[in-house]
């Protein structure tokens, strides 16, 4: 992710110095920025679901003082929010046939548009996957029981 957002920053920086500055730009840049961005953009967003760094707002803790209330609370969030990443899955798997089947190429470099469009695809079944070990988690601790990522990674039972 690091090197993807540095490449997008380097060719935006060498877009608009040689388009404003010399005056001639470079053929194509915006379509690798867009792809690059878009599998950026897509996997931060997994990524954010297997750290459990997405964002949220958590103001439980004022209301619901005992570990069990919390988790139940927990469990809730994680059910929608599984719930809506599913519908995301819903929603893009169709474009991304649609998008397979159209056969559609960008106009500078003909790339396959696919190769974006894609990434909304994966992203989505990634953000679910994650979404659905952090409900399992949380279910299990509602339970008193360890949570799986802790079991999977060898922590503590």
């Amino acid at each position: 992710m690091i090197a993807a957002g540095s490449i997008v920053t380097v060719l935006v920086f060498v877009e608009v110095m040689l388009r404003y500055v010399f005056g001639s730009p470079l053929f194509g840049v915006e379509e690798m920025v867009c792809l690059i961005a878009m599998w950026l953009y897509f996997i931060g967003a997994s990524y954010g679901a297997y750290d459990r760094t997405h964002i949220k707002a958590e103001l439980i803790h004022l209301w619901f003082k005992t570990r069990r209330s919390k988790a139940v609370v927990n469990s809730l969030s994680s059910l929608i929010t599984l719930a809506l990443s599913l519908i995301m899955i819903k929603w893009s798997y169709p474009y991304l046939i649609w998008g397979i089947k159209k056969g559609e190429t960008s106009q500078a470099l003909l790339l396959p548009m696919v190769l974006s469009q894609s990434a909304i695809f994966f992203g989505a079944v990634l953000m679910s996957l994650y979404f659905l070990v952090e409900l399992v988690d949380h279910i299990l601790e509602t339970l008193g029981k360890a949570p799986l990522s802790k079991r999977i990674s060898g922590g503590e039972s």
